[in-house]
């Protein structure tokens, strides 16, 4: 499965949660839980707003997204194509209850 049916894949799961949105920010395409962005489409990666990003990078996981020349602390971005599904949709699952709490 490439990165676009990926994403569209952890979308459709994540817009069945009550609170989850979706929109356009910043040129991406964005998932929200009560207006608050917490992953988002960058090419092969999503980019989620994690509370282990730190730890999910230090395993070799992920990367610490930049945008522009800022690195994106708290957040950690991964490859679509090479997770699983149920994997992304657990990463997904904590960084929007992070959010959601």
């Amino acid at each position: 499965m490439g990165a676009e049916e990926s994403f569209e894949a952890l979308a459709t799961e994540q817009l069945a949660v009550p609170g989850v949105t979706r929109r356009s920010m910043f040129g991406r395409d964005t998932l929200l839980v009560d207006g608050h962005p917490y992953a988002f489409r960058d090419g092969e990666r999503v980019t989620l707003k994690h509370p282990a990003a730190g730890e999910l990078v230090a395993a070799g996981r992920g990367v610490v997204p930049v945008m522009g020349s800022r690195a994106m602390r708290g957040w950690v971005a991964v490859p679509l194509g090479s997770s699983s599904l149920s994997g992304l949709a657990e990463l997904a699952a904590a960084a929007r209850g992070h959010l959601a709490s």
